[in-house]
């Protein structure tokens, strides 16, 4: 039974029209809804276990050497408490004749070390605690960098199976368009022309199917071989996003309060400060102090003295505090520089999981208007009351629309993720 061309229209308008309708009650309630959820609020099922990304970034080869980074820096506090100058022991023996042909043996024994002064060794101290604070907040930065770049191949790959799912279901959809176009050709209701634009539409599919399988193929084998404590990423866990009523501002303070990239160059700031306040104490060189006892004349006379020595001070020593100087000016700009970065980038992702949840709102209503056209476009086509171009072109649309809301939504989810992660609510290393 056919039905008549208006029919079908005034069908297609209305089920738009109900769809729209329902969409924008839903877009404008949800965030009514969640106004009140917390800002600490995540949806987790999107990510992996939090235990098993523990595990991951802990045996990551970047992480193992940060742990041991670490080790080396208090040894090297070690170092700089005990300092590098040492005894120094002297043996001397001679053999002594006078003028009438007496001889006499003669012994010395001195033993010398030199010693730093002018609150030196209190400055090598605090260099030392400063590089094994710089040594841990390397090896915090490392694990927030490992975190993120982590986080990015997991929805990246989530991104991949997604569409990969919905390229099988509209190849089955495509497959059936093509067969129902070849029982009209054979029924004499189209010409062989339909059957060959469906027959190309259903390769076309495949194709866009084959290119996708790759790159799913590609990611979870970056996956698997990156980090193999972790299971492969569930398309069906995917979660909803979620809206925070908290401020960009409230966003902003908790990330630039506890940022490991800041506290990292801020104790490198102050490590080149610290090593250009030793510089300049060693313009005045340290003394070497000794402490001698000789026989003299077969032991006819005994001595025991002291000594002290000073290096002259030369051009070397004020070049090495001008350079040390200059190089804790670097370091105040590079720091002024980090901060400018952290507040960027942070403002950034706030803005990004912010908008992205409006962005996924909208190309979800886009979806729901292409589905409901398409269905109505296919059972058209069905009734002959529709043509073939017009249902592929609604086709082709509804599953743009599908992979657009699925990516926006994606993208909303590790938008969400990426700004708790950079507030250390989740997979923090402390």
């Amino acid at each position: 039974m056919k039905f008549p061309s208006r029919v079908i229209v005034l069908s297609a308008l209305l089920s738009a029209s109900l769809s729209l309708n329902s969409s924008a009650n839903t877009v404008s309630a949800t965030p009514q809804t969640n106004a009140h959820t917390t800002s600490r609020a995540l949806p987790l099922a999107a990510l992996p276990p939090e235990h098993l990304v523990r595990q991951t970034l802990e045996n990551l080869p970047l992480l193992r050497a940060s742990t041991l980074n670490i080790d080396l820096a208090r040894e090297g506090k070690s170092k700089l408490e005990s300092g590098s100058y040492e005894w120094s022991l002297k043996v001397a023996a001679n053999r002594r004749t006078d003028q009438i042909g007496d001889r006499f043996n003669e012994q010395e024994l001195a033993l010398e070390r030199p010693v730093r002064w002018f609150g030196k060794q209190q400055k090598d101290v605090a260099i030392g605690e400063k590089g094994l604070l710089i040594a841990e907040a390397s090896r915090a930065d490392n694990w927030h960098e490992a975190g993120r770049t982590l986080m990015k191949d997991w929805f990246d790959s989530l991104r991949e199976i997604l569409t990969v799912r919905r390229l099988q279901e509209q190849l089955a959809i495509a497959d059936d368009l093509r067969q129902i176009a070849d029982k009209r050709v054979r029924a004499g209701d189209a010409a062989k022309l339909e059957a060959v634009m469906a027959d190309t539409e259903y390769q076309r599919v495949n194709a866009m199917l084959q290119q996708a399988l790759l790159r799913e193929q590609q990611m979870l084998q970056l996956l698997k071989t990156s980090y193999p404590a972790l299971p492969e990423p569930d398309p069906v866990a995917i979660a909803v996003p979620q809206f925070s009523a908290d401020s960009a501002d409230i966003w902003l303070d908790r990330i630039l309060q506890d940022n490991h990239e800041l506290e990292l160059a801020q104790a490198q700031a102050d490590l080149l400060s610290l090593q250009a306040s030793r510089a300049a104490s060693d313009k005045m060189p340290d003394p070497t102090i000794g402490f001698r006892a000789g026989r003299e004349r077969d032991g006819q006379e005994r001595i025991f003295g002291i000594s002290i020595s000073i290096p002259i001070p030369g051009s070397y020593r004020r070049s090495e505090s001008d350079s040390a100087s200059l190089r804790a000016k670097i370091a105040q700009e590079n720091l002024a520089q980090t901060r400018l970065k952290v507040r960027t980038v942070a403002q950034r992702v706030i803005t990004q999981s912010q908008r992205s949840y409006l962005i996924w709102q909208s190309m979800l209503q886009v979806q729901q208007q292409s589905q409901n056209q398409a269905n109505t476009m296919m059972t058209a086509y069905q009734l002959g009351e529709a043509a073939l171009t017009d249902t592929l072109n609604a086709r082709r649309q509804a599953l743009d629309a599908t992979l657009s809301a699925e990516t926006a939504q994606i993208d909303a989810l590790e938008a969400q993720a990426r700004l708790q992660l950079d507030t250390h609510a989740i997979w923090s290393i402390d």
